[in-house]
């Protein structure tokens, strides 16, 4: 009877034991069916090789409503703000986004500026993204879908549409700016050019000027010259020919005269 009681005890310990382990089985299985849902599960491999279970692609899918761009004109602390949408299943964890910039060009190829986490949406739930600038320039949200995306090993994202900030004063005053330096381009241009005429009708000038300075000249000296030859034509006194004959007659009548006396 020792015996048989004894073997009897042993059975129901191993009986015991087995069904514990049973039930933990069970409870592990339901534990999971239960977290993980009707989700998708797939392992991601680590750098070093080594797979680390745990990620799931949640089914979800996120969408920005607008795409385009969007002009803002204003010179104060502006808000920028874009919808996004979850067409997709619910999310099962949070994602985050990116607010790009450019000063001059496409914000995709600019600087990212800040980086902030999206909490999960529900299916068909949206939300807004915001985001406070002062600078002129493009903006563009960039969210990120979840790792494992439709299956995928590649990071998928989303863009949303461009913002343009541009604050009319300071364009205004820059317009004005471009148009003074032109203006004073094309007067100093226009100064030049009539340089260059002036100088040009200069050089002739001075030459018919020289030119007339010298024949002003030559015509006074030949004033002068006729002038002197007409004073020499008066200066010679007029001769008649009769008185001239009565003279030599009578210096004839002289001389013959004193040649009788001499006699």
């Amino acid at each position: 009877m020792k015996r048989v009681r004894k073997f009897k005890s042993k059975k129901k310990s191993i009986f015991i034991l087995k069904l514990v382990g049973v039930l933990y089985v069970a409870i592990a299985c339901l534990s999971l069916i239960t977290t993980t849902g009707t989700a998708s599960y797939f392992s991601e491999k680590d750098q070093d090789g080594y797979v680390r279970a745990g990620v799931w692609w949640d089914g979800s899918e996120l969408k920005f409503t607008e795409k385009g761009t969007d002009p803002i004109t204003g010179c104060d602390m502006q808000t920028i703000q874009a919808e996004i949408k979850n067409i997709g299943k619910d999310m099962k964890q949070s994602t985050t986004y990116e607010i790009y910039f450019s000063k001059n060009g496409n914000p995709k190829n600019g600087e990212k500026i800040s980086e902030k986490e999206l909490a999960p949406l529900k299916s068909g739930k949206q939300t807004t993204l915001k985001f406070d600038v002062d600078k002129n320039g493009s903006y563009q949200f960039r969210v990120l879908q979840h790792p494992e995306f439709k299956n995928d090993e590649k990071q998928h994202d989303e863009w949303s549409k461009k913002i343009m900030i541009k604050c009319k004063s300071t364009q205004d005053k820059q317009d004005k700016e471009d148009e003074v330096s032109n203006e004073n381009q094309q007067e100093v241009e226009a100064n030049n050019d009539s340089k260059e005429n002036k100088t040009e009708e200069e050089l002739p000038k001075d030459k018919t000027e020289d030119t007339d300075i010298e024949e002003q000249k030559s015509e006074e000296v030949s004033d002068e010259n006729n002038q002197e030859e007409t004073e020499e034509i008066e200066t010679i006194p007029e001769t008649n020919p009769e008185i001239d004959e009565k003279e030599e007659q009578s210096e004839a009548e002289k001389s013959g005269e004193s040649e009788e006396d001499d006699q």
